[in-house]
């Protein structure tokens, strides 16, 4: 019996995907509680990360099982974070304002990029027998349900780590710096306020956007991708000017394109070696139409 729109998962394969979203969203608090906030504990999200994600996949078999464990985790860790705003909101004084940690951050984005990265890696080897139309279109299924859990999650950060990482304050003056290059410049200096970290973050929060684009339109061209993440970096720093939520600069514009930039490539070089690894037969990997096998007519008798 089939579970979801689209979806080939049985209720207990679903119900055993669901369970591995739940461990995966427990995992991050659970070593913090016995390693703190350490390089250690992020190590060990990702190590765990990896081996609870192959785990599933070589129980099941199916790349949907690993979408709907990504989907579920997102979708509870959601839900917590409002019902930790709402908390916040009740029980807090007026100046209480949720936030997200580097280390929220960080585990968030691992226990999203290490079972998709593991669902594309093993996607990307596989060749022969075993690379049917039933396993191309498995993969397109699990394409649907990891970018919809990314969404959730991207939303989510980049409107409260991002847009508004402080209480939106319009009546005191905003602070808007114009040189371009000059923040950037900091960064690589390590003053006023730069840092590689502040540079790195920049460079990256539009890498998910573009990315998931090309996924849904494979075929738009590089200098669209470009005006989009231009417009939403633009979009970004006019939110923060308006409601006063941090300081505006003319280099975080440079950032985001950079990052969009990056996510363009990514996809591209997964698609690249795709198409290397068998020979030109398939060009497109990362899409939500995948590209049928042509069978030979007595394969197709048989």
């Amino acid at each position: 019996m089939s579970v979801l729109p689209g979806q080939k998962l049985t209720i207990g394969e679903l119900y055993v995907s669901m369970a591995v979203g739940l461990i995966l969203f427990l995992l991050p608090n659970d070593l913090k509680n016995q390693l703190g906030t350490t390089p250690v504990s992020v190590v060990m999200v990702s190590l765990l990360a990896l081996i609870i994600a192959s785990a599933l996949f070589i129980a099941i078999r199916r790349f949907e099982a690993i979408g709907a464990a990504i989907l579920t985790k997102s979708v509870i860790t959601v839900i917590s974070f409002l019902f930790s705003i709402l908390n916040g909101m009740l029980s807090k004084s007026n100046d209480y304002w949720p936030t997200i940690s580097d280390y929220q951050l960080i585990t968030m984005f691992i226990l999203w990029t290490v079972p998709f990265l593991l669902a594309v890696i093993f996607r990307l080897f596989t060749v022969g027998k075993r690379d049917t139309n039933d396993y191309r279109l498995g993969f397109a299924r699990f394409l649907s349900l990891s970018l919809r859990a990314l969404l959730l999650i991207y939303l989510m950060v980049l409107i409260f780590k991002q847009i508004m990482p402080n209480k939106p304050n319009v009546i005191t003056t905003r602070t808007i710096y114009y040189m371009p290059f000059s923040k950037i410049s900091d960064c690589f200096s390590g003053v006023n306020g730069g840092s590689m970290a502040y540079l790195i973050w920049h460079c990256l929060i539009l890498a998910p956007l573009t990315f998931s684009l090309l996924i849904l339109n494979p075929h738009i061209r590089w200098w669209y991708v470009l005006v989009i993440s231009f417009a939403a970096g633009m979009a970004i720093e006019i939110l923060q000017f308006t409601l006063n939520t941090g300081i505006v600069y003319t280099d975080d514009v440079i950032m985001y394109l950079i990052g969009g930039v990056l996510g363009m490539l990514l996809k591209k070089l997964l698609d690249k070696i795709r198409e290397a690894i068998t020979a030109g037969e398939e060009k497109i990997m990362l899409s939500l139409e995948y590209t049928p096998i042509e069978y030979p007519p007595a394969e197709k008798e048989a």
